[in-house]
């Protein structure tokens, strides 16, 4: 999105702000010299409208949904470089302001693009945080079965203001992407989901519910793969699990350090494959409600737990366990 210049008749123009030098005809910037490849868009849903180049705060965006059309055009004529038609995979960065007013819902979501909330933090439950409502009447973010790749999303809440069955993040295909500092709470039916997947990176991930029910924190399948992925200091809570990882393999799929807590089973995992090993989790607790033994609640791992367990803590209906059992006595 060219950066027009209506009193600039012709000549070159250094926009300091963009790092841009410009080619100038009658006004309209017909050539660019940027100084970076990616940009930078700018989102505000109180001051931004539909109708800005969100290229500064003065004109921003209203929306993420805009930012991301415009984000997403940039990027697939290859960064300004219309020429060169490998160069897709210039990351531009979309900064969303927090205010008092949620953002509406997300369909579109970008590939390659940094997605950052400028805004208090997402754990918590008020103004100022860059905060997706769907409303419960839709899925806060929702990525189609064309699925996103390269997504780097950082300090936003997807949070539903009113009950409905649907998913904070629904993914029918996510690969090679972060997701950090962000929180997916009272969705209905599940924080996050992703059917197929592979190399996500998940850190400081809260899925929750305060106000209205949410079946599941976490939902890995029901797809064949959900390979390679990175879940660290996370906590999943859900009326009936924490966690369901359905998807076939899960092949070195780690959770290290995380929590989950279901009202049935904390993490649940009945992938069915138990080749090239298969999900692992260190350092993790589960609690849940469904049995007082070993592997009944906390954890419900179909699959050899003994193998995919390590150093972690089961909360079986208030009798805890140590897996692997290092006392050998409740094994």
């Amino acid at each position: 999105m060219a950066k027009n210049l209506p009193g600039l008749k012709r000549g070159f123009h250094w926009d300091s702000d963009n790092q841009d030098l410009g080619i100038y005809v009658n006004g309209v910037q017909v050539q660019s010299y940027s100084e970076r490849a990616g940009r930078i868009y700018y989102v505000n849903n109180i001051t931004g409208s539909s109708s800005s180049d969100g290229r500064s705060w003065g004109a921003a965006f209203d929306q993420v949904e805009t930012a991301i059309s415009a984000s997403e055009t940039y990027r697939q004529l290859g960064g300004g470089a219309p020429s060169v038609t490998t160069n897709d995979y210039v990351r531009n960065t979309i900064v969303v302001q927090g205010t008092g007013t949620a953002y509406t819902a997300v369909t579109s979501i970008p590939n390659y693009t940094n997605l950052i909330g400028l805004g208090a933090d997402p754990r918590g439950n008020g103004s100022g945080i860059a905060q997706i409502d769907a409303a419960g009447v839709a899925d806060c973010i929702s990525i189609g079965s064309a699925g996103c790749r390269g997504l780097h999303m950082v300090n936003i809440q997807c949070d539903a203001s009113a009950a409905g069955s649907f998913v904070g993040l629904d993914a029918e295909k996510l690969f090679r992407s972060k997701i950090e500092d962000c929180t997916f709470t009272n969705q209905g039916v599940s924080g996050i989901r992703i059917n197929v997947g592979g190399g996500v990176t998940m850190r400081n991930v809260v899925c929750s519910n305060d106000t209205y029910a949410q079946i599941t924190g976490l939902t890995l399948g029901t797809g064949a793969t959900n390979n390679g992925h990175k879940i660290v200091d996370c906590e999943f809570f859900g009326d009936t699990n924490g966690v369901s990882f359905s998807s076939v393999a899960g092949k070195q799929t780690v959770f290290k350090n995380c929590y989950a807590y279901g009202g049935t089973y904390g993490f649940l995992d009945t992938s069915s494959s138990d080749v090239g090993h298969q999900p692992m989790y260190i350092d993790c607790y589960g609690n849940g409600q469904a049995g007082s033994s070993i592997n009944s609640s906390g954890f419900k791992v179909s699959n050899n737990y003994t193998r995919h367990l390590t150093n972690c803590i089961e909360n079986a209906s208030g009798t805890v366990f140590n897996i692997p059992d290092i006392s050998n006595t409740n094994a």
